[in-house]
């Protein structure tokens, strides 16, 4: 097909348009993260530290707020410098041309557990697979740590009975996957809250537009809807400390896609405005475990 003069313009001018909105996006660098406990056979196919960076580049892609740093030039680049290592032994603040925010941190979990309760002659069991991060949010131009969480997933592998010798189980080895991927998206959303907060696009009568997709959001997922007020200021430093806020509510995400989320009032509705924050309070498996638990009379 041959593009018309006009149409090639056109064509251009989207291309450039598309590059320019690219070069405002903050660059991001997902660096190495070291396992940190004595686990053999940890560098499974399936479980290695590689595919938990890899699936958190792919989220922070998704996001759609960032350029993703290529990982190939980052390790030269800090092999270089020689800081690989002391990245995830001290913290040693660096700076990185070309990088807005460095990701790195250290794997603290990556277990299988079997858990059994007795019913009389037989036993049920359950296998619960948990992966765990420490993950830390670095300004490369400044050095500074920006954030540093503890992120952690579970996820029920297989379950099954037992009786004297006998055992008949059921479990999946792909649950410490899926179990890192649930790590990766709370990971990019950590970085992404920590930059463009989640807020509220738009509303029309009871539902709620937020302006993340699935990217950082799920359906089930419950948010509390915040009110910012005055910025509060620390005396001896200068530096914001954020704002005053106050918690309107609680809306729950029923629809989600790659760009917005559709979330719906939990109880009563309440007055809000196109602006407005919201913070993750409780994602779809917490929500889900705890209706479970408030059913069963052992609400904590």
């Amino acid at each position: 097909m041959k593009l018309t003069g006009n149409a090639f313009y056109v064509l251009i001018s989207l291309l450039i348009g598309v590059s320019a909105h690219a070069q405002d996006l903050p660059i991001v660098a997902v660096s190495q993260f070291e396992s940190t406990f004595d686990n053999e056979g940890y560098y499974r196919t399936e479980t290695n530290p590689d595919n938990y960076e890899a699936m958190l580049e792919t989220q922070l892609i998704k996001v759609g707020r960032f350029v993703v740093y290529e990982r190939n030039k980052l390790d030269q680049i800090l092999s270089e410098q020689g800081l690989q290592s002391s990245l995830s032994n001290n913290g040693t603040q660096l700076k990185i041309d070309g990088v807005d925010y460095l990701i790195y941190g250290s794997i603290t979990k990556r277990t299988t557990e079997r858990k059994s309760i007795n019913t009389g002659q037989f036993a049920s069991i359950k296998y619960i697979s948990t992966f765990g991060v420490d993950i830390k949010i670095v300004d490369a131009l400044s050095g500074e740590i920006r954030r540093a969480e503890a992120i952690e997933a579970s996820i029920e592998a297989g379950s099954g009975v037992a009786t004297g010798n006998f055992v008949n189980t059921d479990v999946s080895n792909d649950s410490l996957v899926e179990a890192q991927r649930v790590v990766a998206k709370k990971s990019a959303a950590l970085l992404a809250e920590s930059i463009f907060p989640i807020r509220v696009a738009d509303i029309d009568s009871d539902d709620i537009y937020l302006n993340y997709g699935d990217s950082i959001l799920s359906t089930g997922d419950q948010l509390n809807i915040i009110k910012e007020g005055r910025e509060i200021i620390d005396r001896d430093t200068g530096k914001s400390l954020g704002s005053r806020q106050t918690i309107l509510g609680t809306v729950e995400v029923v629809v989600t896609d790659d760009s917005l989320s559709i979330a719906k009032f939990v109880g009563d509705s309440f007055q809000i405005e196109p602006g407005d924050m919201a913070k993750l309070s409780l994602t779809a498996r917490e929500a889900q475990q705890t209706n479970q638990r408030e059913k069963r009379g052992r609400k904590i």
